[in-house]
């Protein structure tokens, strides 16, 4: 474990500085090019850049200098297959790129330096492929862990979401290729996503499912943003004149492109007039503002007839090419060279994995296990052997290879370690009514996806558990490797359609139950996925490791950690409940496919079980370490007027090298508003530190970390008072405390200068 972890600091550095600052041109410079090119055109060649030339491209304007498609490609994980022009296939042969780690597994990392990498290998491998726009990073909130998108999105805290999209954003800018953060916004469930209608109040929309978009405009620069289906009091997220012009261009500055999510248009002059922007969709099916394969001008006939002014065209246009200017490609600007499927971007690839790995329960030590005394080992679970990258609607990829945990398992025994592989028992579960929560799949299809159905073949019932238990009790190890897949059957993730409930498989947990009860030799419990599962075996597990989905690289990143290679150092971005029931959207009623209001309000995930009192079966930011560490001298000292750093001394008091999160939530003793318990407003991740070995971690705050949103002034506020400085390694284990107080005359100075 030494050896391969000392090796991680020199790998991040390097990597790191490979990052170069921006290359791209500066806004003034973009701007000056984006408006001589305007300048120079038609109506109608204006009104090419309102709506796609194809599924996934922009037109080419040859006589304007604009010699190329912009092409753009989902997702947020990999470079997809380049899509045909007029429907979802792809083209042939199909492209292949390296897979990360989804963004839940990312967000778990907390790490910043990693979600950089992260974003530097989609930058380098769009450019190679020629790709100039990437539709990601998604950071719509956890609200509910029934959300099939869940994975694919940065957990469940607006903080962390934050301070996690910003360095992968500018890592994917930093090749001179665009990012989008999408879906903007209050789009928190796949159920019924194309038409079902949400209701939020203003103060929790600031505080919970915006600061992650604010901070990739005002902090990351992103240059695109990607609209949501759904409606937002009864207006389409496309048309929703609030959202597009006054938070994000009016509050936030922003003066990059806007764009539907694929079929996410509804109208021509209306969508216009009220700051929409490119009008996308599967390519024969785009038809407002552009209809490409028929050569007609839908928005040239609303100038026309007055219902647009040309200014509007004008301004809709300019925003596109002021990111096409940015990049480089409407200028000709050399632009970053990239490079793809390298051994480079594949180690990134299993490092993120590795940093995002979970220890949720080691109470016997049994990890990491020893290698050398292993002759036999049971696996019991089929999901240790199914590939998932081809999958998940959007986010699937195409590959050069993918490991999963049983080739790496066999890979790193050896053929002298006899491996069985075995599905896990099903005991015979009465089927519950769907009705509920039934989904409707044509939403998978305007997104783009490849609908993979089960068809149940080929599918042996597998060994009872009597037979399961022999073999069990006869290894040197017995691995259960549980938790979701991929896809569209049962309680499968998957953009397009949510969970129908929280628990596994059925019959999966009384199995499970049974096999923790053998007490066979070594027994660790693998859980994979990438929303909470309503597990209830967990208090009889005394080792389980959690993860997400881990890419092409995932089975590596799990053995690894297994056997000690890599200590494990990832925290949970999501409140694992014991029963949906527990949570703040079951509680009051707010889940359904027409009307969804936000009734919890900024109770959301951690904050409604400090709120309730709840007990969860695992805290946010929980995760153990195969050492021990301690957080003392926690110190908080004023940084300037209204400005704190935050101290604290991490030591690993452990005998293994290892790394820690310190995180850092702010309480409200003297609340003049209803507060929550405690709020993530900062984290840091711990170097690399070896037995015995300190470093002291700072996290620093700003009285804006104390506000909340006023929906009277419209504005967040700050009141003066004190606020509790609360240093913790999870939501519920919290280590340190201190205070800070906000000057009143300095704060009311402060807010004075930004309302001028």
């Amino acid at each position: 474990m030494k050896t391969a972890n000392l090796r991680f600091a020199t790998f991040v550095a390097a990597a790191s500085a490979a990052i170069s600052c921006f290359a791209m041109l500066d806004d003034e410079a973009a701007l000056k090019a984006a408006r001589e090119t305007l300048a120079k055109m038609t109506l109608e060649e204006k009104a090419l850049l309102t709506g796609g030339s194809g599924t996934m491209t922009l037109s080419a304007i040859p006589r304007v200098g604009i010699t190329k498609e912009w092409t753009m490609s989902d997702n947020s994980s990999t470079v997809r297959p380049q899509m045909n022009r007029w429907d979802w296939d792809y083209t042939k042969p199909r492209s292949e790129n390296t897979k990360l780690p989804s963004l839940s597994a990312l967000a778990s990392t907390w790490d910043v330096e990693m979600a950089r990498l992260h974003g530097e290998v989609l930058g380098a491998e769009m450019r190679d492929r020629g790709v100039d726009e990437l539709l990601g990073p998604g950071v719509n909130i956890a609200r509910t862990p029934l959300n099939g998108r869940n994975w694919e999105y940065l957990g469940e805290d607006p903080c962390l979401a934050a301070k996690m999209c910003v360095p992968m954003i500018k890592g994917v800018q930093s090749y001179d290729v665009a990012a989008t953060v999408k879906h903007f916004c209050l789009n928190d469930q796949e159920w019924n996503r194309n038409n079902v209608d949400t209701h939020c109040d203003l103060r929790t929309l600031h505080e919970i499912y915006l600061p992650a978009f604010r901070a990739a405009v005002q902090e990351a620069g992103v240059l695109c943003v990607m609209t949501s289906y759904n409606k937002i009091d009864g207006i389409w997220a496309s048309e929703n004149k609030y959202l597009q012009t006054g938070v994000l261009r009016d509050r936030w500055g922003f003066k990059g492109l806007i764009e539907t999510d694929w079929g996410g248009q509804h109208s021509n002059s209306f969508s216009a007039n009220n700051g929409g922007g490119i009008e996308m969709d599967r390519g024969d099916q785009i038809k407002f503002h552009y209809n490409p394969k028929a050569g007609k001008y839908p928005i040239v006939d609303a100038v026309k007839a007055g219902k647009i002014s040309e200014a509007t065209v004008d301004e809709m246009a300019l925003h596109v090419l002021f990111v096409m200017a940015k990049t480089g490609f409407l200028t000709g600007a050399p632009r970053k060279a990239g490079e793809r499927n390298t051994k480079k971007h594949q180690e990134i690839a299993r490092l993120i994995g590795e940093e995002s790995i979970v220890l949720a329960k080691n109470e016997k030590g049994v990890l990491p296990l020893d290698a050398k005394s292993l002759k036999k080992v049971l696996v019991i679970g089929k999901n240790a052997a199914e590939k998932q990258c081809h999958k998940g609607c959007s986010a699937e990829g195409n590959v050069p290879y993918e490991i999963t945990f049983l080739d790496a398992l066999k890979a790193r025994l050896g053929k002298s370690v006899e491996i069985v592989l075995k599905p896990l028992p099903k005991e015979k579960v009465k089927k519950t009514d769907d009705s509920q929560l039934a989904v409707d799949l044509s939403g998978v299809e305007r997104a783009g996806g490849h609908v993979e159905k089960d068809d149940g073949k080929g599918k042996a019932e597998g060994p009872g558990l009597d037979e399961l238990k022999a073999l069990a009790l006869a290894s040197d190890a017995t691995i259960v490797f549980t938790g979701t897949e991929l896809g569209y059957d049962g309680n499968m993730e998957s953009e397009g359609r949510d969970r129908k409930d929280m628990l596994a498989d059925p019959g999966e947990d009384a199995s499970i139950s049974a096999i923790l009860s053998w007490g066979a030799k070594n027994t660790v419990v693998i859980s994979r996925a990438g929303t909470p599962v309503g597990y209830t075996w967990t208090d009889s597990a005394p080792t389980m490791l959690m993860s997400s989905y881990l890419g092409m690289e995932e089975g590596n990143s799990i053995a690894r950690v297994v056997f000690g290679d890599v200590n494990p150092s990832g925290k949970l971005c999501q409140t694992w409940p014991k029963r949906y029931e527990d949570t703040g959207v079951a509680q009051m009623g707010t889940y359904n496919e027409k009307e969804v209001v936000y009734n919890e309000r900024f109770y959301v995930g951690y904050r409604w079980f400090d709120y309730k009192k709840i007990e969860p079966m695992f805290p946010f930011g929980h995760g153990l370490s195969y050492t021990t560490f301690d957080v003392s001298g926690v110190d908080v000292k004023s940084a300037g007027p209204n400005c704190w750093s935050v101290r604290a001394k991490v030591t690993n008091t452990g005998k293994v090298a290892g790394r820690e999160v310190v995180q850092v939530y702010v309480a409200y003793p003297e609340a003049k508003v209803e507060r929550c318990v405690k709020d993530l407003r900062g984290f840091a991740k711990t170097k690399l530190l070896k037995p015995g070995e300190s470093e002291v971690v700072t996290v620093e705050l700003s009285s804006s970390d104390f506000a909340y949103f006023d929906e009277l002034t419209h504005q967040f506020t700050t009141d003066p008072g004190k606020y509790d400085i609360l240093v913790g390694v999870s939501s519920r284990d919290i280590r340190g405390k201190g205070t800070a107080e906000v000057d009143a005359s300095i704060e009311n100075f402060l807010r004075l200068i930004k309302r001028l």
